[in-house]
């Protein structure tokens, strides 16, 4: 189950810009079968700044707007030919640190900029585009999605991971 919406936004987007974002492991099973076919050649992922670091205050109020508590935030980066292909979400690190059931946990991507050409999100088949800044999708735990960038400018979101 999935849910589109949209919420006020009061950011400072040069700040969210100015973060310093790192490349990690995407951690998904389905990787390996990724990079053997359709997608070979292709950068899987993005750029992460995740709650390890200092997050904004505001994102607390973003989280009570989605009627969201326990969260996790991470905000996403993704750069010209980053790709996520199709896959679901496995919950593993916020499931052990919240002790939670992975039934129970929903995630939100929350849209920090209107839509740019080449900026692409899909969920349980149903493609996202021409979004404005503060649209959100949010979805239960085992939800299809993918995500992509073959656009010419970075791709901004932020990622809440919580349960209702």
């Amino acid at each position: 189950m999935y849910k589109l919406g949209h919420i006020n936004l009061n950011i400072d987007i040069k700040e969210i810009k100015s973060f310093k974002y790192n490349r990690e492991p995407l951690n998904l099973q389905e990787e390996d079968k990724w990079e053997t076919g359709v997608y070979n050649g292709m950068t899987f992922g993005g750029e992460l700044y995740s709650g390890k670091n200092y997050i904004p205050e505001w994102t607390k109020q973003i989280s009570k707007d989605l009627n969201m508590k326990d969260c996790g935030y991470s905000f996403y980066k993704m750069k010209t030919n980053n790709i996520i292909p199709t896959h679901v979400d496995h919950y593993s690190t916020y499931t052990k640190i919240f002790k939670k059931n992975i039934k129970d946990v929903v995630r939100a991507i929350v849209f920090l900029e209107n839509w740019k050409s080449g900026h692409y999100f899909e969920v349980d088949g149903f493609p996202v585009s021409n979004w404005k800044a503060g649209d959100y999708c949010m979805w239960t735990h085992s939800v299809p999605h993918f995500a992509a960038n073959i656009g010419i400018e970075d791709r901004y979101t932020l990622q809440i991971t919580g349960v209702n």
